[in-house]
């Protein structure tokens, strides 16, 4: 299947057109893309656009928990869901990477009308998947832990990992999490790449990842694996990480669109 790009005379940088075609990809197109993407933040040095972000933001959150605890069980939901808007947060560092690529001196040329209208209803279904994960997570916590009068003087933590209700807990919020990030995951693998380099419909750059992910499951499933891995990883770290991480994920996410389509 290919789709054919929707002309648009108004833009102002080159963009391919044509059908577009997935490639077969293996796993070590994960390992080019990650290189290729470390070595656009070391060029672009893209982490130092969230320092000033991501430090505010981890004090606000942790100290927030700390001090109300009744926000203890939101924090876990709300960072995991973080991975949820990966695509969109780190849609700027994969159009840094086409500026690299393509030698362009304006990367904000990108976000031009009218391709900014699809953007931001790409942008749009992203936020509303996060809110359809955060209600849900919240949802699961009041019908198990939150309704439960199971020792409700022990330690949040104590509660979620030894009672009954606790288990629960974990177990249907990671079933219907790993649903949220299956839909996620097939709809966003390249769609965002794909609508800042070619003339398409938000729609239509839904649908190819769909097809980038039929045609490599296995692939699909492995990066992931890696998007996860690497978000544990920051946020582990009180958040600090992403500074780093979520750099390096956006620019691998151009170059394995790059590796993916032709």
């Amino acid at each position: 299947m290919s789709y054919a790009a929707t002309p648009d005379p108004a833009a102002t940088l080159p963009s391919p057109s044509g059908p577009i075609q997935i490639r077969h990809m293996t796993m070590a197109d994960i390992k080019n893309a990650l290189a290729a993407g470390m070595d656009d933040l070391r060029h672009s040095r893209t982490d130092a656009l969230l320092i000033g972000a991501i430090f505010p933001l981890a004090g606000v959150i942790f100290a927030a928990a700390f001090v109300v605890q009744a926000l203890l069980p939101f924090v876990f939901p709300l960072l995991s869901g973080f991975a949820l808007l990966g695509p969109l947060a780190t849609l700027w560092f994969a159009a840094l990477s086409r500026q690299r690529e393509y030698g362009e001196e304006s990367v904000t040329a990108v976000f031009a009308e009218p391709r900014m209208k699809e953007i931001q209803r790409l942008a749009g279904a992203a936020i509303l998947i996060f809110l359809a994960w955060n209600f849900s997570a919240a949802t699961i916590y009041l019908l198990t832990l939150g309704s439960s009068n199971v020792e409700p003087q022990a330690n949040f933590f104590v509660r979620v990992f030894t009672t009954t209700p606790g288990i629960e807990l974990i177990v249907i919020g990671c079933a219907v999490g790993a649903v949220f990030a299956a839909v996620t995951l097939a709809i966003s693998v390249i769609s965002f790449p794909v609508i800042i380099d070619r003339n398409v419909t938000a729609t239509q750059a839904v649908s190819i990842s769909l097809q980038a992910v039929m045609r490599n499951p296995v692939f699909a499933l492995a990066w992931g694996v890696v998007v996860a891995a690497g978000l544990i990883a920051g946020a582990a770290t009180f958040l600090l990480g992403m500074c780093v991480v979520l750099p390096v994920l956006g620019h691998a996410t151009w170059h394995l669109y790059r590796r993916m389509t032709y």
